[in-house]
């Protein structure tokens, strides 16, 4: 694969693993997560590999980076990505870096305590700045809609639930509507702005559920 030969070509024998990944991806996102480990990361290797993915960036979202040992250091921190790429990353070269490490679960359940407040709270603010943009508004929206999917999922997997139908079961089990949430997030086209302005304030009235989960 080019995108291996050409990472490999610039890092050599620091270049640990390169994974795809699903990490942020929508039905209206269709580029592939890049995942790239490399033995240590310093600023010159940042530049270095932006100025090398300027080739690929059609193919790829913006990648994320970093060293061998950093999501075994901060796993308690990333407990629903770790699970993610331990369940859907492709491997492309080396190893997956998740798949030695073991998620506590009340390490879990404070990840997604702090992702539903932090997020909300980051949602709304943006929401009180905006100039209501079609922009503006796409990328608040689109941006945050896969890690409410990504707790929503991993609520479910704290149940003991392995889910195909995310959001449907997290209405079902939790009791709650996600109506606006769903349309937005499996929509492969995005609508006009008049229809999304509408989808965008109904899905924020939604995300307010999720505060009142008991966890």
């Amino acid at each position: 694969m080019e995108i291996v030969e050409s990472l490999k070509g610039l890092f050599k024998d620091r270049l640990v693993s390169i994974c795809l990944h699903n990490l942020g991806i929508t039905a209206s996102i269709s580029k592939n997560g890049l995942l790239v480990v490399l033995d240590n990361v310093f600023l010159d290797d940042i530049k270095r590999l932006k100025q090398e993915l300027k080739k690929f960036k059609k193919l790829f979202c913006t990648p994320l980076v970093f060293e061998a040992d950093f999501l075994a250091n901060n796993k308690d921190y990333f407990c629903m990505e770790i699970l993610e790429l331990k369940e859907n990353a492709k491997v492309l070269f080396g190893d997956n870096p998740a798949q030695n490490i073991n998620i506590d679960a009340q390490a879990l359940k404070n990840q997604i305590k702090r992702e539903i407040v932090s997020k909300i709270l980051a949602i709304r603010s943006s929401f009180l700045e905006l100039t209501l943009e079609r922009k503006i508004v796409e990328d608040i929206a689109y941006r945050s809609l896969y890690n409410f999917y990504l707790i929503s999922k991993y609520l479910l997997y704290l149940k003991g639930i392995d889910s195909q139908n995310v959001f449907e079961d997290t209405e079902k089990h939790f009791s709650i509507d996600l109506y606006n949430t769903k349309k937005l997030f499996f929509m492969e086209k995005r609508p006009t702005f008049d229809k999304l302005l509408p989808l965008f304030e109904g899905y924020l009235k939604e995300l307010d559920n999720f505060l009142k989960l008991q966890i």
